[in-house]
């Protein structure tokens, strides 16, 4: 009988939490008692010293400096830098401080390693009908969102 129940409840939790996870829901309370959120990290191919120097100075995530708790640290297999940061405060479920973020280490890693904020050629589509606006639409939101 232990099984069944464990099963009952096990199933719904794993559907919630699979289902918060495509929505972009955190596991975080609201109250902030599980901490402001999570790491997000890039790999930097480029020495430690390059990469805190370009976010002390004047660098997209310079601009973020209130706001966020950053970590600068030797990138595994001596693979150059990798660069965290989070939200210092909770966003009270929005995403947008996390799109800025994750938009600021892109920026911050286009810059460190081209020189540069490389961006998709433009325009995405010249087509004036509903698919172009929406290519453009896609493509202008991409960078703070996952992978495109």
């Amino acid at each position: 009988m232990s099984k069944v129940v464990d099963a009952a409840t096990t199933v719904p939790r794993w559907a919630v939490k699979a289902l918060r996870g495509l929505t972009g829901a955190t596991d975080q309370r609201p109250d902030g008692v599980d901490g402001p959120g999570r790491w997000l990290v890039v790999t930097v191919y480029r020495k430690a010293e390059d990469v805190r120097t370009q976010v002390d100075d004047s660098g997209p995530l310079s601009r973020m400096r209130g706001e966020i708790e950053l970590t600068v640290r030797p990138a595994p297999g001596d693979k150059g830098t990798e660069l965290a940061a989070r939200p210092t405060t909770s966003d009270d479920g929005q995403v947008d401080a996390r799109r800025r973020l994750r938009a600021a280490l892109r920026e911050t890693k286009s810059i460190l390693e081209c020189g540069e904020v490389v961006e998709p050629s433009r325009p995405g589509s010249s087509h004036p009908g509903p698919a172009g606006h929406l290519l453009r639409a896609v493509t202008a939101r991409a960078w703070g969102e996952g992978r495109l």
